[in-house]
């Protein structure tokens, strides 16, 4: 009962938050521009919010809506307050809805500095070569919990990196809701003798 309270809980608020975006624009219109004596129902906003966004989508697909979309975007950047809330929550919806193949996260890793009881997430990004170090180490951003837009970004050696068997997008699910959506088969698994033996062959 809790799970499905829960579900009607948040569709009705995004319904009655969606339906109420337009319900002042529509009613003038319906009445004014259309000349209609209906009044505003309930789910007529929400209606109308479902097209807009199905034409926004048709306009942005073509040649033309890119290099709008484009320009919009590089004039959002520009204004202050705007581009620091408009390019992380871009950049969380590209992590979200893009397929593993697009992704620029190459794997997700967990992060054990020696002596520390704890594993950290985080996400490869690269491998770059420090001077005098004959092994590479690997660029690995670990974003905070449940925000993933912010964190740090760690440069490591391959014995404080531990495998994990979890896809990009399963890892960032863990971390957008705190742990609570996890798989069962969840595992970390160090692979230190991997990197310096390669001839070790993990169970």
């Amino acid at each position: 009962m809790i799970p499905l309270g829960v579900t009607f809980f948040v569709l009705s608020f995004l319904f009655t938050t969606i339906d109420g975006w337009l319900k002042p624009i529509m009613s003038p219109i319906m009445s004014e521009v259309l000349g209609l004596e209906e009044k505003y129902h309930i789910g007529m906003g929400a209606l109308a919010t479902i097209l807009l966004v199905y034409l926004v989508g048709l306009v942005v697909s073509n040649f033309l809506g890119q290099k709008l979309l484009g320009a919009g975007e590089k004039i959002l950047t520009k204004i202050p307050l705007v581009r620091e809330v408009y390019a992380p929550v871009k950049q969380v919806v590209q992590m979200a809805l893009m397929r593993s193949g697009g992704n620029k996260f190459e794997r997700a890793v967990a992060i054990k500095t020696p002596g520390s009881p704890m594993r950290v997430i985080g996400f490869v990004t690269g491998e770059f070569h420090e001077e005098g170090n004959p092994a590479p180490i690997a660029s690995v951003f670990v974003p905070t919990s449940p925000n993933p837009t912010t964190g740090v970004l760690l440069f490591c050696d391959p014995e404080i990196i531990y495998e994990t068997n979890v896809k990009v997008e399963t890892a960032m699910k863990m971390l957008i809701s705190g742990g609570i959506v996890a798989p069962d088969d969840f595992m970390i698994r160090q692979q230190m003798q991997q990197q310096i033996d390669p001839n070790y062959k993990s169970e």
